[in-house]
């Protein structure tokens, strides 16, 4: 059997039965979903649909995802997505079912939708975001039309900064500080001082306990964040006691999705210090003691740590063991450590 056809970005949103969005992990994706379920629920010039559709509350919409307090989808919502399928559309001309998160039906959940998705009905559409095909059972990936959403590129986010009226340098660290959907309006609701608010945050977060330290690494603001993923980083280098006790239990304590984000984004900040001081863009140089007081060796190990935690995550493993294996990451006796 052939592979999936795998294509860029589409501009509009086709009659297609089943299309498998594969998206950037920075992506929000329950809105991200909805703008793409908007177009099949309203048609040309339709404002009010799209409105109803991006705020998630179209009556033809149906969204798949896990129940409150748990972190898959089961057979018992698939079923209930059945079950509203019987009924002609409300509004639109059709109902449109949203899985923001595909990667966590169950088997038994994903075969049970693989039966109505092989004979849809002429009136349903389906929705489904993940970030690989290999995340979903073969057959559903069989089943759509796949396109991949690129990153938003470098050089679209560096003019949208100096738009904000962003200096080049400081637009230059800011683009690589955006790691999630949402960053880059905050960033440019009203230019900040870049230097002030990094220092600010860095002398703040120095002595921060580890609780408060994690709750600004999952936190909304964007450099107060990328400050606490990186203080993070130099922390689990140390083998910070603190952090190995009171901050395991508190990422522990996370939903699956917001843990699997922070060591995404703890990842991207691994990797910053082991940036080239000659590099163009370090106008503002990671905290020294990362790179000086860690090693690059011990980074390099932190860095497929951090990855190998994530894949863990997504696969359901516990929580508590994945993050104590990673912070008790060894060192290299090469560093001299």
């Amino acid at each position: 059997m052939n592979g999936p056809s795998v294509t860029r970005r589409a501009t509009t949103t086709t009659d297609a039965a089943a299309t498998l969005y594969l998206v950037p992990r920075a992506v929000d994706r329950l809105g991200e979903g909805r703008r793409l379920a908007a177009p099949l629920l309203a048609g040309p010039g339709s404002e009010p649909d799209a409105s109803l559709a991006l705020r998630g509350v179209h009556p033809d919409l149906i969204e798949l995802t896990p129940p409150e307090k748990k972190e898959r989808i089961g057979i018992d919502q698939v079923r209930e997505v059945i079950r509203l399928t019987q009924f002609s559309p409300v509004q639109a001309k059709r109902k449109v079912c949203l899985i923001p998160r595909a990667e966590t039906l169950t088997p038994e959940a994903a075969n049970a939708l693989l039966k109505i998705m092989e004979e849809p009905p002429r009136d349903l559409a389906f929705v489904a975001l993940a970030e690989h095909p290999s995340d979903l059972l073969p057959t559903i990936v069989s089943r759509c039309r796949t396109i991949r959403i690129p990153p938003t590129g470098r050089d679209a986010v560096l003019r949208r900064l100096a738009d904000a009226g962003y200096a080049e340098g400081d637009a230059a660290w800011l683009a690589r500080v955006v790691l999630r959907g949402g960053d880059l309006e905050r960033l440019t609701e009203a230019p900040l001082d870049v230097a002030g608010a990094r220092d600010a945050a860095t002398t703040e977060l120095r002595t921060a306990a580890a609780a408060d330290l994690i709750a600004d690494a999952l936190g909304d603001e964007p450099i107060r964040r990328y400050e606490a993923l990186l203080l993070t980083v130099a922390r689990i280098g140390a083998q910070d006691a603190e952090l190995l006790t009171v901050g395991v239990r508190t990422l522990a304590a996370q939903d699956r999705d917001t843990l699997a984000r922070f060591l995404q984004e703890l990842l991207t900040a691994c990797f910053e210090p082991t940036r080239p001081p000659s590099d163009p863009d370090a106008v503002y140089a990671p905290l020294p003691e990362i790179r000086d007081r860690i090693g690059p060796s011990r980074l390099r190990n932190l860095c497929q740590a951090i990855d190998g935690a994530y894949r863990s995550v997504t696969v359901y493993g516990p929580p508590e063991a994945i993050l104590l294996s990673l912070m008790l990451t060894p060192g290299d006796d090469a560093d001299g450590e």
